[in-house]
């Protein structure tokens, strides 16, 4: 029984090292399937749809009481923004549109720093001015009644 437990012992001691070296290169390799996910982003095929994910994403995330839970859901939402930057809207309100993507693009990268650093008071402040932006894109994405009467 003796020379059992250390036959055993042995072995935990051999294998140890080989267990964690495939635990940390599995690790790696799925940290870099993850990153690779994040940067490949497809064209929304349904705006309308996006943004209303994009709503309930910055709800949930204006709701999260954890900085991690909340890194998460900006990421999300920095995807669907992605997703519709590529899409081709009208000439006309195209530039301004994609303008106040890039726009909202930049403040969610401010979100995610001040998320990296922990700092969940100031994601929120932070957070608040992409919902500023939304106002003020949605109004030149929508155009109101004198324009549809009597044109641009």
């Amino acid at each position: 029984m003796q020379i059992l437990k250390h036959i055993v012992l042995a072995l935990c001691v051999m294998c140890s090292p080989l267990a964690l070296a495939n635990q940390a290169l599995n690790q790696t390799t799925s940290q870099a399937s993850a990153s690779s996910s994040v940067n490949e982003v497809s064209p929304s095929t349904d705006v309308k749809a996006t943004m209303k994910s994009m709503a309930l994403t910055y709800k949930q995330a204006m709701q999260s009481s954890e900085p991690g839970a909340m890194l998460t859901l900006v990421e999300k939402f920095q995807r669907l923004v992605a997703s519709v930057q590529l899409v081709q809207f009208d000439k006309k309100r195209h530039s301004v549109l994609q303008q106040g993507l890039d726009k909202v693009q930049t403040q969610l990268g401010l979100v995610h720093a001040s998320l990296e650093s922990k700092d969940i008071n100031t994601a929120k402040a932070q957070l608040t001015k992409v919902a500023d932006l939304r106002k003020r894109y949605h109004k030149e994405r929508s155009p109101d009644i004198w324009q549809l009467i009597f044109g641009s």
